[in-house]
Parts: structure tokens; sequence; C-alpha cells
């Protein structure tokens, strides 16, 4: 990403900084815009994830050695209840969007990210005082 493109993006990530919610989702969307991320229809998981919120409509699924940037087909209020729902997966060992579910929430847009793209997002969807 050349320095005018990364520019903007911090620019847009630093005024939406404080906000929750909706403002956070179109920054996010912003930032996929800017970054010209790739969407995935498939992502192979070779072992558990971990996944952290970046709002009800966001997660960044982290596996050993790879991110992932979530997006969900509606707001998932599951991400914090303490009652699991149990996940739908055709394949134990790939995730499908459109198709598959993290928490109950059904997968809608799966993009790759590096390290450095995931801190960027998971700090975007802290306010602070969380």
């Amino acid at each position: 990403m050349n320095r005018s493109k990364t520019a903007v993006l911090l620019t847009l990530l630093a005024g939406c900084a404080v906000q929750t919610g909706p403002g956070v989702d179109d920054a996010i969307a912003d930032f996929i815009a800017v970054s010209e991320l790739e969407e995935l229809r498939t992502v192979r998981m070779r072992q558990q994830f971990s996944y952290e919120e970046i709002t009800e409509r966001f997660i960044v699924v982290k596996s050993k050695a790879d991110h992932y940037l979530v997006e969900f087909r509606r707001r998932c209020r599951e991400l914090d209840e303490y009652e699991v729902t149990p996940d739908i997966r055709r394949d134990h060992n790939v995730l499908r969007s459109g198709i598959d579910t993290i928490r109950g929430c059904i997968i809608a847009r799966m993009f790759a990210i590096d390290e450095v793209q995931a801190q960027e997002l998971e700090q975007l969807g802290r306010a602070p005082g969380q």
C-alpha cells in the first residue's frame, strides 16, 4: 500500500476511533475499500482459531500464522453471550462465507489481512476506557 493510501486510511481510522457501532462499521468498510482487500469464499483452517471482536458485525479471526477479517450478515449479539450457540460447518477444516457460522452467526464475507492490519482493526474497535 502506498503512503498516500496509508495516510488517508489512518485519517479515517482516527476520526472514528472514539465511536462505536455503525460509525466503526463504516470505518471498517472504508478500510476494506482503501486497502483493496480481496474477498475470500473459503479459508482453510488447520487447527482451532481464536477471534477478536471489533464490533457486533466484524471480527478478526486468528489462526497460528494467518489473520482474517470476517463480516457477519447481521449484528452478532451472540459474541458477547455466555451461552455458546453451536457453529454450523460442512467441513471442520474450512470456513465458508455464506454457509458456515461463528457463534451461530452466518459469515457474509472474509478477507485475508496481515498482522499489522489486524492490530489496526482491533484498535479501531476499542473505545477509550475499555
